[in-house]
């Protein structure tokens, strides 16, 4: 009986998945012996489809389970065979697992392939809560640096990730790119990230012509050129380049990125840097200016502490791992890493400060070939590290040199201010409508004790509801 049920219960979970994809037999083809697939489905991506990456295309197909998919594809149980592999090939890698190709999260899923996964799974949409009204829905339009037809940049807050995640929750930038569509048929999309602790200058692409010519200009090393600003512990050159292949390696319960040879898996990584300001405070903190020509994972973090020896304030994992790799008795430990130097650091500039790395700049190439500069105000924290230091005029000099720079005024732009007006016209809906509410609340609470006892007449509630009403006229009319 329960082998009855556990069958049904399959077979309708296959219908589900049938109804959502166009399942296909490899072997169906003219000429071709047929085969059973066993426990797998096989669907042949349709011609007109985008690629994308596996792990998001079993996201909307097969498992919205971010551990059941990282299974499923390094259990081999998830699968992608090119269009011109052979029914024999097909066959071979449905019956003996070590056959089938190793793939990754980031496999490209192009037009025509074969994927194979397990038949009995359908992807059940996850419940998200709706964000606080008037709080967050807007966030975005307030931090609008630059736009135009084809491209906008944000200044990214810390704090926030840009793609939904595991442990994110609702702090994701993703959920809030319909208030950026301006009127185009389907909201932006990003062109890169930035992590989390990160902030600055965040570019999304308009539309899908603008993100393909973004993505192939930076293949191609042409399309723009990125200023990051760290503030790292210790003295650096004045310039350099720092060229340290990376590897990404796990530590506790999350990644880093580690110093690993090229020959033992480490991916190139360049980045070139420029020593702004130097403040012999705190045994020597030194506010650089990088340009990753890579985009690894933590490059710039990796490399100010294994490459420069100068880990950024504010970085408590490559800190120390800094010190592991730099050995007990070093004179670059005791120099700028000694008890004496931490503790002033403390005082100076607080127990537990962020991560200070910033965005500060981006110089991108538009479709008419025309260079736009787009530069993000230092956040707060990092600004009074700078002021800590000494450094107050020069950060108002940057600033103002930075504003000047930049060819999109803010008080300009008719699309972005009509709909900063709306979001202002919605969130005083939303606080009126709550005010009026309270207001009921107050009237149904003075009214519910009479039913129970209280010796109060009609005409005493009715002057209570005309007083709450009058009160409400006239806050109304002061805020018109």
């Amino acid at each position: 009986m329960l082998a009855c049920r556990t069958w049904r219960l399959g077979q309708s979970r296959l219908a589900f998945s049938s109804r959502a994809l166009a399942l296909e037999n490899p072997a169906c083809r003219p000429g071709d012996r047929p085969f059973d697939l066993g426990p797998f489905a096989c669907h042949r991506v349709p011609k007109d489809a985008t690629p994308m990456r596996l792990d998001g295309w079993l996201y909307k197909h097969v498992c919205s389970s971010w551990d059941a998919r990282q299974k499923l594809i390094s259990s081999k149980q998830v699968w992608v065979m090119a269009p011109e592999s052979s029914v024999d090939q097909h066959q071979r890698c449905v019956k003996i697992p070590r056959f089938r190709p190793q793939c990754l999260g980031k496999t490209s899923v192009k037009p025509q392939d074969f994927i194979y996964f397990p038949k009995t799974m359908s992807p059940v949409p996850k419940r998200r809560e709706p964000l606080a009204s008037g709080q967050l829905d807007h966030l975005l339009l307030h931090r609008v640096i630059y736009k135009d037809t084809d491209f906008i940049a944000i200044d990214k807050p810390i704090g926030w990730t840009v793609n939904p995640g595991k442990k994110v929750g609702n702090l994701h930038l993703q959920r809030l790119l319909p208030t950026l569509q301006f009127g185009m048929e389907e909201p932006p999309s990003f062109v890169h990230r930035l992590s989390t602790e990160m902030s600055g200058v965040l570019l999304l692409a308009r539309h899908p012509a603008a993100k393909a010519y973004a993505k192939d200009m930076i293949a191609q090393r042409a399309f723009w050129q990125r200023d990051f600003w760290a503030l790292v512990c210790g003295r650096t050159p004045k310039t350099g380049q720092v060229s340290m292949p990376l590897a990404q390696e796990r530590l506790g319960q999350r990644n880093v990125a580690k110093p690993v040879r090229e020959d033992d898996g480490g991916l190139p990584a360049m980045t070139e840097y420029n020593a702004l300001r130097f403040s012999p405070l705190c045994g020597g903190l030194t506010l650089l200016s990088m340009n990753p020509y890579s985009g690894r994972y933590h490059q710039t973090r990796a490399h100010c502490a294994f490459g420069l020896r100068a880990p950024m304030l504010g970085d408590p994992i490559y800190y120390e791992l800094s010190n592991v790799v730099g050995g007990p008795a070093s004179d670059f430990k005791v120099r700028y890493h000694s008890a004496e130097n931490r503790h002033e650091r403390k005082e100076l500039l607080g127990p537990s400060p962020r991560l200070h790395l910033h965005s500060r700049q981006l110089m991108i190439k538009t479709f008419a070939g025309k260079e736009v500069v787009i530069t993000a105000p230092v956040p707060e924290h990092f600004a009074r590290s700078l002021n800590a230091l000494g450094w107050e005029d020069w950060l108002r000099r940057a600033e103002h040199r930075g504003a000047t720079q930049s060819t999109w005024r803010r008080e300009e732009d008719r699309d972005l201010w009509e709909a900063l007006a709306k979001a202002r016209v919605t969130r005083v809906d939303d606080v009126e409508s709550e005010s009026r509410q309270a207001e009921h609340k107050e009237v149904e609470d003075y009214v519910d004790p009479a039913l129970s006892g209280d010796r109060r007449t009609e005409a005493d509630v009715g002057d209570l509801e005309e007083g709450r009403s009058g009160r409400s006229h006239g806050r109304r009319s002061r805020r018109l």
